[in-house]
């Protein structure tokens, strides 16, 4: 999972998808003028050679996100937004129950965008590796860095080969992480899965700022951090989720009796306060009054309207036994505020929003305080890819 990743700056929308970038993304482009135009020497040529290259390779990372984004679409999930940062981009999209083989299938979607271009250029690199004599890897990686249209070509074929291989480690975060997790979730199920692909992860983080700190490389332990950061978040996340599994919507519904009838008058529904009201008849439900849409209508000179009037038919009853996990997903994804809560088809309740604050407490007082922070992103209902 991830938090949504601050007041970053919207430049486009793909697909009804929006593109942001971070702010700290200016801090990328700070290095990159310092590197190819003051320490590589290469003046103003290198600075529009360093510049070019980062947005071509930035632009290969939004194809990769993109890629995660459209697949995750074709599977029912919503994509909130894709954001570029500085160590690579997130997609955001909301969080349903997925299969094993949806999620393998969406994971190694943005890697196979990576493989996609890096074949496209193979042509135009073979080209290059001819006419230059480069016979040997080594030299294609020093070649690469050279201020002309042939550098750019193999900065960019190297560059899209690292970030599929990167990206298939079998650790969390990791897009091959999660292949991992779709793996073992058949054999040990999601949680031992999810350990598993987390604590790869943790041993990668450590390995990758050791490999960075003997040649020199910091970038390689700031890596390692926000690997460590993003799959602590998902362990725990998969933790809270089996928690809010076995919990019962019935036992954090707000319970009434009756709701209110269809052929009431519309003012008798303010009755106790403006909120969100179910609509019965003998026990039934039959629709949902939300409080935007009453309060909208008494303020006006609508006072002779009737309940079933202005009442949504559109609702999704949940049973007393769904679980808090489930029914909270529906909210998310829905846009409903409120969602009645019935017991063997009648009538009993009505679960909000804000009755989550009853989870909290719930979730506190049986030693799950390390995930009362973690309920926020559940607000979201989102998963990120990498």
């Amino acid at each position: 999972m991830a938090r949504d990743v601050g007041r970053s700056i919207q430049i486009g929308t793909v697909k009804g998808i929006d593109v942001k970038v971070h702010p700290t993304f200016a801090i990328v482009v700070l290095w990159v003028i310092y590197e190819w135009g003051v320490a590589a020497q290469q003046g103003l040529a290198g600075v529009i050679f360093g510049v070019s290259v980062l947005l071509a390779v930035f632009a290969c990372v939004l194809l990769h996100e993109l890629a995660h984004a459209l697949v995750a679409i074709q599977h029912g999930l919503r994509v909130r937004d894709i954001t570029l940062l500085p160590i690579g981009g997130v997609a955001r999209v909301e969080h349903m129950r997925l299969s094993p083989k949806s999620e393998a299938i969406i994971a190694l979607a943005g890697p196979a965008m990576n493989l996609a271009v890096a074949m496209a250029l193979t042509p135009l690199v073979l080209i290059v590796v001819a006419i230059r004599h480069l016979d040997h890897p080594v030299s294609i990686l020093l070649y690469a860095s050279e201020v002309s249209l042939a550098g750019f070509i193999l900065y960019l074929w190297i560059a899209n080969l690292l970030l599929a291989v990167f990206n298939l480690i079998p650790a969390f975060p990791m897009d091959g992480g999660r292949v991992l997790r779709a793996a073992l979730t058949q054999l040990r199920g999601r949680a031992e899965a999810t350990s598993a692909a987390v604590m790869i992860g943790y041993v990668f983080a450590v390995l990758l700022t050791i490999g960075g700190l003997l040649v020199g490389d910091y970038l390689m332990p700031l890596v390692s951090i926000f690997i460590v950061v993003a799959a602590h978040m998902e362990a725990n996340f998969v933790r809270l989720e089996l928690a809010l599994r076995r919990l019962p919507v019935g036992q954090f519904a707000l319970w009434e009796a009756g709701g209110i009838r269809p052929d009431a008058p519309l003012a008798q529904a303010i009755n106790g306060g403006p909120r969100d009201v179910a609509v019965t008849r003998d026990g039934v439900v039959v629709g949902m009054l939300w409080r935007h849409d009453l309060m909208r209508h008494l303020n006006g000179a609508h006072r002779d309207l009737f309940v079933r009037d202005i009442m949504d038919r559109r609702f999704n009853a949940v049973d007393v036994t769904d679980s808090v996990y489930d029914v909270h997903l529906w909210l998310a994804t829905s846009n409903r505020p409120a969602v009645p809560v019935v017991e063997n088809g009648v009538y009993r309740g009505i679960f909000t929003g804000d009755r989550l604050t009853h989870v909290y407490e719930h979730l506190n007082r049986h030693s799950f305080r390390w995930q009362r922070n973690l309920l926020g992103v559940l607000n979201r209902v989102r998963l990120a890819w990498r």
